[in-house]
């Protein structure tokens, strides 16, 4: 069980300082922009027009019948914003209302592996230097989607942002290591890896 409330919050304190902590958004969470492999799905280019999330978007990440990879693509078409988005924030209010729940006895007990994934996504988008936030949640989904291709390596940028200050070769070992595994579900487009790899690859060279 994870008390999401509390994280939620440092969430939003850690939002007030973004534009002093990075420079830009050059970073393993905002840079690979693998939503662009999706723009065939309606409700990818409706969060890539409206880079907020709504009801209709909630809805399509806590449905079951939506692929994960759908899902995440969704979340990465949101994107980011240096003044901060609380699209987190919103899910939450959303999955309070679903599960018929006050806001603050929120946890991850009430939700599903999807939507714990797509809200620690969230936080980690809406707060990419701190992907220490989001990583706690993210780390409960991908123990139960660990065999999913699209949760592992959504986990595996996450956790490179970690290393940005201090080990870049170490940035892309965490997606090399997800490659490596021929035992997950490619449930990926092909189109949407190659944006990840694309980009990643650039650290490559620090291992040298």
């Amino acid at each position: 069980m994870k008390k999401i409330v509390v994280f939620v919050f440092v969430l939003i304190i850690n939002t007030l300082f973004l534009s002093h902590t990075i420079a830009s958004a050059d970073s393993p969470i905002t840079s690979t922009e693998f939503y662009e492999a999706y723009m065939d799905v309606k409700m990818v280019q409706r969060a890539h027009l409206q880079n907020v999330l709504g009801f209709e978007i909630a809805e399509f990440l806590s449905s079951p019948e939506n692929p994960i990879d759908e899902k995440a693509a969704v979340i990465n078409a949101l994107s980011w914003k240096f003044e901060g988005n609380n699209n987190a924030e919103f899910y939450m209010y959303y999955l309070a209302l679903r599960y018929h729940v006050p806001f603050v006895q929120l946890d991850t007990d009430f939700l599903n592996a999807d939507e714990i994934f797509c809200l620690a996504y969230l936080m980690a988008m809406d707060n990419f230097p701190h992907p220490e936030d989001a990583l706690p949640i993210l780390e409960e989904a991908y123990k139960t989607l660990n065999n999913s291709f699209t949760v592992s390596m959504i986990f595996a940028l996450v956790k490179s942002q970690l290393f940005l200050n201090m080990d870049l070769c170490e940035v892309w070992k965490s997606v090399e290591k997800v490659l490596m595994n021929e035992d997950l579900k490619q449930d990926l487009r092909p189109e949407a890896k190659k944006k990840i790899i694309d980009y990643m690859a650039g650290y490559k060279e620090y291992c040298q």
